[in-house]
């Protein structure tokens, strides 16, 4: 009884007023904390829940942005002879060969301050176009099991867009590479023309290596070409990742291009895969 008079004349003081909050926050932080796992677990349903009871949205998330790919962005730079923006404020402090018929000044990356100080500078800001490539690491089983799951579920096109590999050899690691957003007319980078392939250097580096591919393919037509890389797993007889959680660094040099990206691998997701020919 004596104890919940003291708590009773506790609570209308400030002192156990301010001690409630800070109990309350604990009691709301911990309820986060306990609440992030069942999070993390859906993201991961991977993880958790075998291949058939993927849902298409599911194994397309694997295809598109699983754990062992990456979104690459290449940055187009513009012709040395095009300025990058022009802004109409005056030739002060411009080259003279640099300004047009209409008296403004096309310096290139220059932004003039206008003339009438009354007027907010808006100078238009320096925008580049730029295009997406997809580098997938396919030799983690998920990702193999989501294109498996999509052609079960009738969706063939959806995985044939995102270039599933044509095999997948016991002693290879693959890779593929594709242009999933153009940036701009005419940049297909991996597509095969009548006057041949592209020029593509490709290398992985790993702790112990750095290896080149040891067989290309190029699959694909327009919006979904793609090429694939080969990389032996062993050199001389020696793994060329470890056994546990390793990384390896991606390179690719193409023509006005350059894609560069780092993946972490776990050892359990890269076993071997049968090496027959996916559906």
């Amino acid at each position: 009884m004596a104890a919940r008079e003291t708590i009773q004349a506790c609570w209308g003081s400030a002192r156990c007023g301010s001690l409630f909050a800070v109990r309350l926050r604990i009691v709301l932080f911990a309820s986060l904390l306990l609440s992030m796992p069942s999070a993390v677990r859906s993201d991961d349903f991977w993880k958790h829940k075998p291949p058939a009871q993927w849902s298409a949205a599911e194994a397309l998330k694997l295809v598109r942005r699983p754990p062992w790919a990456r979104l690459e962005v290449v940055v187009f730079g513009e012709k040395e002879t095009e300025a990058a923006f022009s802004v109409p404020t005056g030739t002060k402090h411009c080259d003279p060969d640099a300004i047009d018929q209409n008296g403004n000044c096309m310096q290139k990356g220059r932004i003039e301050a206008p003339l009438d100080s009354s007027r907010q500078m808006d100078a238009a800001p320096l925008i580049k176009p730029w295009a997406g490539i997809l580098v997938r690491w396919e030799s983690a089983a998920p990702v193999a099991q989501a294109f498996a799951r999509l052609a079960e579920l009738g969706e063939g096109p959806a995985a044939a867009f995102y270039a599933p590999p044509p095999r997948l050899p016991v002693d290879r690691y693959v890779i593929t590479v594709k242009l999933e957003q153009p940036g701009r007319k005419g940049f297909e980078p991996f597509a095969v023309s009548p006057a041949g392939k592209p020029v593509l250097v490709a290398t992985l580096k790993t702790r112990r290596s750095i290896v080149v591919p040891l067989e290309v393919e190029f699959t694909g037509v327009g919006a979904s070409s793609s090429v694939h890389y080969f990389f032996p797993r062993t050199i001389d007889r020696v793994p060329l990742l470890g056994p546990g959680r390793d990384w390896a660094e991606f390179t690719l040099l193409g023509t006005g291009f350059t894609v560069h990206c780092k993946f972490m691998l776990d050892a359990e997701f890269l076993g071997p895969i049968d090496s027959r020919e996916n559906p």
